[in-house]
């Protein structure tokens, strides 16, 4: 069994609820949510939190629960997903988001990468317990 695995989940729910938490300021910044108004709404950003939180709670059990590990990936294709389509309809209004909030605009161009990574690390999760390692 790897031993990073369970500190990536530990990271992968800190990325998500300390970075959504800085990002939002608070359920406050109006730029991020008119940005993508379906994505992070405010509720969709409280729901970003309870994600991570469920990343943590598996954090040590990971390997037993493959089937969520999977679910997990899943998850994180959605975001990359909404991320890419966010670029192809609204790629004009970035250099007003960076004129707003430089980290904001910072956010928006890499929240997709990030969630590819970590959705790549839950599906190598789900393989490894998959695999009973």
């Amino acid at each position: 069994m790897s031993r990073w695995v369970g500190p990536a989940f530990l990271a992968a729910g800190a990325v998500n609820i300390i970075g959504m938490l800085m990002i939002s300021k608070g359920f406050t910044n109006d730029v991020l949510t008119f940005a993508d108004p379906v994505v992070f709404s405010v509720f969709g950003q409280a729901m970003i939190l309870v994600w991570g939180l469920a990343y943590v709670a598996v954090a040590r059990s990971w390997a037993l629960v493959p089937w969520l590990c999977l679910v997990f990936f899943i998850e994180k294709l959605f975001y990359v997903g909404a991320w890419i389509v966010w670029w192809w309809n609204s790629a004009d209004q970035f250099s007003s988001i960076l004129e707003q909030d430089s980290l904001t605009a910072v956010f928006i161009a890499g929240y997709g990468i990030n969630d590819l990574a970590f959705g790549l690390l839950f599906l190598y999760a789900f393989v490894l317990a998959r695999r009973g390692a």
